[in-house]
């Protein structure tokens, strides 16, 4: 479901909606277009979806790489959402994501303003316009003549909320093994680790929407072990390179994290 808009260096591009319908109340809990499908672009979908209306006990999604993502895999389990994969050609099992794509092309993008497609910002402020102030608020024939937001208001109590940070739930997690130099490769982004990393294999976890420049935590071993931060090349390769033997390196880490003497 494209429509091209236009980009801040005044080019067009065609945008794609994301989309999540609740099963039993048919409320959308969040939904926008993006220049992308990525799974990055629906994980952002999905923490606005929580934010808003709570966490869903199934995520019933496509069989798409969109949805195939360790990514969200590892989001799902820390909220303890069940991921739900629609058979291929079963087109049944998504009927009523079909039918609410149907409507937002008749009632929103069919004969759309042009003022609308002057930004990815303008396009999203009016479609969640329509969403909240017509969609919601129009009865449903598959509510028995309900509102979305009047069945939604019956069900509250059912609603499971986020006890922990949203922001911690949602950060992605990348293996990456440190290279003799100390460094580590993000997303074309060069990170620095403490030395004593070298040549081991440390995961790396930070929030998908921070700025590339904003330090990431590793954890080695299960634990955390300082920041990954973006290096300065040309300070770097001045640094004079000591490796590390592997029973230093495991010391040296291991020693400040410990809480328990050790015993003999």
């Amino acid at each position: 479901h494209a429509m091209k808009v236009r980009t801040e260096q005044g080019t067009l591009r065609k945008t794609y909606l994301l989309a999540i319908i609740d099963d039993a109340t048919r409320v959308v809990p969040y939904a926008q277009f993006a220049f992308s499908e990525t799974a990055r672009d629906f994980l952002t979908v999905f923490r606005q979806a929580v934010e808003r209306r709570g966490i869903p006990q199934r995520l019933y999604v496509d069989n798409g790489s969109t949805f195939r993502s360790r990514q969200l895999d590892l989001v799902c389990a820390k909220l303890g959402t069940a991921i739900l994969f629609a058979k291929p050609y079963q087109p049944a099992g998504k009927g009523k994501i079909e039918r609410y794509l149907q409507r937002v092309r008749q009632q929103v993008l069919r004969g759309i303003d042009a003022c609308h497609l002057q930004s990815l910002e303008a396009l999203n402020r009016h479609f969640r316009a329509w969403v909240e102030g017509e969609y919601h608020r129009t009865p449903h024939h598959g509510l028995g003549g309900l509102t979305p937001f009047d069945k939604w208001a019956q069900c509250s109590t059912e609603i499971r909320v986020a006890e922990s940070d949203l922001s911690d739930l949602f950060q992605f997690e990348v293996e990456r093994k440190v290279k003799k130099d100390r460094t580590i490769q993000i997303e074309n982004v060069i990170y620095e680790v403490e030395a004593v990393l070298v040549g081991e294999t440390v995961t790396v976890r930070f929030d998908p929407s921070a700025p590339p420049e904003r330090p990431r935590q590793v954890v080695y071993r299960g634990k955390p072990v300082g920041q990954a931060t973006v290096v300065d090349l040309a300070a770097n390769t001045r640094i004079k390179r000591q490796q590390p033997t592997q029973s230093i390196a495991f010391r040296k880490l291991e020693d400040p994290l410990d809480t328990e003497p050790d015993h003999v």
